[in-house]
């Protein structure tokens, strides 16, 4: 038997252990070489250039899709607001200005615009006017009151029947606003009849319809009846429409208790508008004597006043709802008279002078 040294087998043995294990870390080595050359490679490709031209693609679509399409309102608000942030300031101011205007001229309107059922007839055939739609009379003068205008000649021969004319005589016009009153016009209407004078009454038809019977006994005591509006309205604030009715409330008025519609019109406060002129299309009588007999309730006063401011020529506003201007009338008329006044109705007045009242033309005196 062959007897081989043990050393020898050990030695072959560990050695191709050795040769094995040397082979297999080669080999890990190599593959992990590998896969650090790839991920080396991988960080090393241009990934940013194709992002890039990713991006670039995208953008380009959108930048197409964008060009085909108009930017919507809001957008172009957007736009503006950023451009201009003053703007925005600017017509919030404009639109608030307007909208204030708005408001106060709407205001204005429905204060003056006539009511529809105030134009018509009651039972009794007499024109009804709403209660809200009447003022207080009260002949105050307001801050745009106008100033009586020079009376104009005319050729017109519509006008009252004329008085032989005399520069020797003076000739004054009683007038009388805001009536009738049912207790204060009675007893001037007695105290005229007493001193054998005749007067112009101007009524406000809201009153005037609820004593139709005083404006005939006017009228059949020889006065001259007029118009001062149906609800005392100022009609230099008054809208066209408002104008109108006025005066075609008090022309159904007047046709329904005498027969006749007004032929004069005192407008209240003296106020006066081109409208006016137009619309109300009669002669506009004002004032030139103004004893302030609704700011004074005293006899003394009132009377005062009258005699020491009239003239010849003058027109004298009185108020015949005040106890204390009635008062006052028979003192006036005697001490006028014996100043050598004589009386007359405007009207009158007018043709005594020669002056042919003309429609839309305001008088306030006429002197000689």
């Amino acid at each position: 038997m062959l007897a081989y040294p043990r050393n020898r087998f050990m030695s072959n043995s560990k050695a191709k252990k050795q040769t094995k294990k040397s082979q297999t870390k080669k080999k890990s080595q190599s593959q992990k070489k590998k896969v650090d050359n790839v991920q080396e490679q991988h960080l090393a490709q241009p990934v940013s250039s194709q992002v890039i031209d990713l991006d670039v693609e995208v953008l380009g679509e959108q930048s197409e899709h964008v060009s085909t399409k108009k930017p919507g309102l809001g957008l172009r608000l957007h736009a503006l607001n950023v451009q201009l942030p003053w703007l925005k300031v600017l017509l919030l101011v404009i639109l608030a200005v307007g909208v204030a205007f708005g408001v106060e001229e709407l205001l204005r309107h429905n204060a003056n615009l006539p009511m529809e059922p105030a134009v018509t007839a009651g039972q009794n055939g007499i024109v009804e006017v709403p209660p809200e739609k009447i003022a207080e009379p009260d002949d105050k003068p307001v801050n745009d009151s106008e100033q009586p205008s020079k009376p104009n000649e005319s050729d017109d021969n519509t006008s009252a029947k004329p008085v032989p004319s005399s520069t020797d005589r003076k000739l004054v016009a009683l007038t009388f606003d805001d009536g009738p009153s049912p207790t204060q016009t009675p007893r001037l209407l007695q105290i005229l009849r007493d001193k054998g004078v005749k007067v112009t009454f101007f009524v406000v038809g809201s009153r005037a319809q609820k004593s139709p019977e005083i404006l005939r006994q006017e009228e059949a005591d020889g006065h001259e009846v007029a118009s001062h509006t149906m609800t005392h309205a100022n009609l230099k604030r008054s809208t066209v429409e408002a104008i109108k009715w006025e005066a075609a409330a008090m022309n159904g008025l007047f046709t329904e208790i005498l027969g006749h519609g007004p032929s004069l019109t005192r407008p209240p406060y003296g106020n006066i508008s081109n409208d006016t002129r137009t619309y109300i299309n009669q002669p506009l009588i004002l004032w030139t004597v103004d004893p302030e007999d609704w700011k004074y309730k005293d006899a003394n006063i009132v009377h005062k006043n009258i005699v020491n401011s009239a003239f010849d020529g003058a027109i004298i506003l009185m108020h015949d709802i005040h106890a204390t201007t009635v008062d006052a009338v028979a003192r006036v008329i005697d001490d006028l008279r014996a100043a050598g006044y004589e009386f007359m109705t405007v009207s009158e007045l007018a043709a005594a002078r020669g002056v042919v009242l003309q429609n839309g033309v305001s008088y306030g005196s006429f002197r000689p």
